[in-house]
């Protein structure tokens, strides 16, 4: 006897749930839990148990299956409804062929012989329930050849469901692993039906592809169904019919005068034989309408659609789009851009193709920008938008918007004109107030060839709006200072105003008595041609002018100003100077405005006039003013008949301050550094005769402008006598005050070390210009009264002799009074 080949549709399914039951194989499901013992089951000459009395027999047929459903059911096991559910896959079994049930036990128990330890023997037969009468037989046979687990069974048990399944190809490739020409009827019999299908699929491509050549694509077409519908998993089957179904449908679309889609169609939509593809911002989506009237057989299932793309002229490369179902829409949400492709809808019933695709026209994927916003801005118009991934470049062209309303000037709507932009956006100015649309394109590059193709363009409709002009010039300077913003050079320091009684000092109106007091400053700006201005104290990074600050302006403090009372003939309200009348007018014949506002003190403070005309605010031009603590406690005393010592209270936050002794019609100025005038004084060259000293604080490079006023101290002539010793000086000191001072410009480095001596009566340089300054340091020249050097900036060597009572070191014979 030769072992049996299962033939049944679905065995790899029904091993598997076998497995999972916990039984051996399929007679084991036969005899439910708790049913009387018996003695074996016979497999030889057909499949029946025992029955009650000696001779009795139960064969295996539908009732038996049926009795076998009742009892498992009934038995109250956990497993009733998988072993109820395997009862019915046997029976459908038996219903196709008597034979079928025999044949998988007898298959199952061969591989459990062949699989097991000791090999088939009659002993594990029995151990499988076989009737002992049949074990020996059984195990024979098997012995004589049943091939063991590997290529060859795999092959055997997986053939019929290929074959029912219609995988004609994977049918073929285990057809291949089997014998040629096996004993078993039943696989030699489907062995042969594999082989003539396979020839019949052969033939029928062969015929679809003579009838393309000769140009009929509908026969084609059918020749290539027929194959795929009796070869599913034949991919050149799948490819001739999609082929084929693109013939056909583009001859259909020359015949009726309709190529490339629906006339008068979007470029990037191809609608035909009710099929629609519409390409989006979101990708592709393919419409179809559902199957013709009469198409569906009566009492049959609705057919289900598959979806596919594939680029023009590869239907190979079709990929799905989406799940099978009987809807008529899906989505394709990440098409391949800059190439042609092609959507085809493929009807389905079960697993076969039902009739040939539907297939689209070409459709170019070409996606526009999305999300685009249109911001006025000041001068124009900016344009923000998202672009798909693979966009190379974006292009914009703009064309004012014609019809009522428009007041763009004639250069911005001669016609449209590119405007360069970005991949992501666009600024375009100076344009005129006015409506424009601007069409705004994509580029890609299609495939293999890297070719640039352009979108067709999406429009997006602005309006530019009428914004403030940036205010050009803002300066300050004292209240007593010129009235012209260009008034030219003071004595003393270029660009700065001064006056002839003044100490010699920038921006120092006056002398000090004239100004103790909090300090004023005046700022003046040519107003704008459109918008008014707004004062306000800026923090952080300085606003470039132009720059759009509308939704700042709220939160930016605005510069405090004096009450109008306390400003002499102004009003307050910073749009004329202080005596009420209009400014001086500069050379382009714009109107100055003015006010005076207070610094705070200690800070720095940048005043930054902004430009307000509706809703809509520009920063204009912006000025740094310092307020640096005034210097107190100024002394001086006399060292020598050569030198005198100045002390001071340093003006905190400041770091620079600016000395200056004034002596027989002279004029000497120093840098003094915070770090070398801490808890020290500062030794200074000077003869005999009456000194004026003054110190004033100095800004920063960075700043504009300086808030703060000099201080200044008298040290009266030496007596006449041959020696003056340094304990017998005296000094003059006024006390600190607070005056306006610009920043000096900066000027030619001098050497750190040299001071500046002045010839001329006001202490200006032969040329006009202020002298340079160097810090005090070491190495300057000048000598104590023994002769030894003493570095500038550091107090010298006192001389021996007594000290005054009650005097403490370095603060002996000190006095002070006010001087002008």
């Amino acid at each position: 006897m030769l072992p049996a080949f299962p033939g049944t549709a679905g065995y790899g399914a029904l091993r598997r749930a076998l497995t999972k039951l916990g039984l051996r194989h399929a007679a084991d499901v036969l005899r439910p839990p708790r049913s009387a013992p018996h003695r074996g089951f016979h497999v030889v000459g057909g499949l029946w148990f025992p029955g009650r009395g000696p001779d009795a027999r139960l064969a295996v047929d539908p009732g038996f299956l049926e009795e076998s459903r009742n009892r498992w059911q009934a038995s109250g096991d956990s497993r009733a409804p998988e072993a109820v559910a395997v009862l019915r896959t046997l029976a459908a079994a038996v219903d196709r062929d008597p034979a079928a049930l025999h044949r998988i036990v007898l298959y199952q128990l061969s591989c459990l012989l062949v699989d097991g330890d000791g090999g088939p023997t009659a002993g594990a037969a029995r151990a499988l329930g076989v009737h002992p009468d049949d074990a020996g037989l059984l195990a024979d046979a098997v012995a004589a050849g049943f091939p063991p687990s590997g290529r060859v069974r795999r092959a055997a048990e997986e053939i019929a469901d290929a074959w029912q399944e219609s995988r004609l190809v994977r049918a073929g490739q285990l057809a291949a692993a089997l014998p040629a020409a096996p004993a078993d009827p039943v696989l030699s019999a489907l062995l042969a039906e594999v082989r003539r299908a396979t020839e019949s699929v052969e033939r029928l491509m062969a015929d679809a592809r003579a009838l393309v050549r000769r140009g009929r694509p509908h026969e084609a077409a059918a020749a290539w169904l027929a194959a795929a519908q009796k070869a599913v998993d034949d991919p050149r089957a799948r490819t001739g019919l999609l082929g084929a179904a693109v013939l056909a449908a583009d001859a259909d679309a020359e015949r009726e005068g309709t190529e490339g889609g629906e006339p008068g169609g979007d470029p990037g939509t191809g609608a035909r034989d009710g099929v629609r593809a519409a390409v989006s911002a979101g990708g592709v989506r393919v419409t179809w309408s559902p199957a013709p009237h009469g198409a569906v057989p009566y009492g049959g299932p609705a057919p289900w659609y598959r979806t596919v793309r594939f680029p023009e002229g590869a239907p190979h490369k079709a990929v799905e789009v989406g799940e099978p179902g009987p809807g008529g829409a899906v989505s394709d949400p990440d098409p391949p851009t800059g190439r042609k492709l092609r959507y085809a809808v493929i009807p389905l019933r079960g697993d076969g193709v039902a009739g040939v695709p539907r297939v689209t026209p070409p459709v170019l994927v070409r996606p526009e920008v999305t999300r685009p916003k249109a911001v006025p801005v000041p001068g124009g118009i900016r344009l923000d938008w998202e672009v798909h991934p693979e966009a190379v470049e974006v292009a914009a062209v703009r064309r004012p918007a014609a019809g009522r309303g428009t007041t763009a000037a004639s250069g911005a709507a001669s016609g449209p004109t590119p405007v360069p932009c970005g991949l992501h956006g666009l600024v375009d100015r100076p344009l005129p107030p006015g409506r424009y649309h601007y069409l705004v394109s994509c580029a890609y590059v299609r495939g293999e060839s890297r070719e640039v193709v352009w979108s067709p363009g999406r429009e997006v409709t602005a309006r530019a709006v009428e914004w403030p002009s940036p205010v050009e010039r803002l300066v300050v300077d004292a209240p007593d200072a010129p009235d012209a913003p260009d008034a030219p050079d003071a004595p003393g320091f270029p660009g700065f105003p001064g006056g002839p009684d003044s100490p010699g000092f920038p921006g120092f109106p006056g002398s000090a008595a004239d100004v103790v007091g909090a300090p004023r400053l005046r700022l003046s700006w040519p107003e704008p041609e459109r918008g008014q201005v707004r004062l306000v104290h800026w923090h952080g990074r300085p606003a470039e002018p132009g720059e759009d600050v509308s939704e700042l302006l709220p939160e930016l403090p605005p510069v405090r100003v004096p009450s109008p009372d306390a400003t002499a003939g102004g009003n307050g309200n910073g749009d004329r100077d202080r005596n009420g009348e209009a400014p001086a007018v500069p050379g382009d014949g714009r109107p100055w405005s003015g006010t005076e506002f207070v610094p705070r003190p200690g800070a720095r403070n940048r005043i930054t006039a902004v430009s307000v005309l509706g809703g809509r605010a520009v920063a204009g031009a912006s000025v740094l003013v310092e307020t640096p603590g005034a210097v107190g406690d100024l002394m001086a005393r006399r060292l020598d008949g050569d030198r005198i010592e100045v002390w001071f209270t340093w003006p905190e936050p400041a770091v620079l301050v600016l000395l200056r002794w004034e002596q027989d019609g002279g004029r000497r100025e120093r840098r003094i550094p915070r770090s070398l005038c801490l808890g020290t004084g500062v030794v200074l060259p000077a003869g005999a005769g009456e000194c004026r000293i003054t110190v004033v604080p100095l800004p920063r490079p960075d700043a504009d402008f300086a808030a703060s006023g000099p201080a200044v101290t008298v040290l009266p002539a030496a007596p006449a006598q041959a020696a003056v010793p340094a304990t017998a000086g005296t000094a003059v000191a006024v006390p600190s005050v607070t005056s306006a001072v610009p920043v000096p410009p900066a000027a030619p480095a001098a050497p750190a070390e040299t001071d500046t001596d002045t010839d001329t009566p006001d202490g200006g340089s032969p040329d006009g210009s202020s002298p340079e300054d160097g810090s005090p340091g070491a190495g300057s020249g000048y000598r104590d009264a023994a002769g030894a050097p003493v570095p500038d900036g550091s107090p010298a060597a006192e001389p021996s002799g007594e000290e005054p009572s009650g005097l403490s070191p370095g603060r002996r014979s000190w006095w002070r009074r006010s001087a002008r």
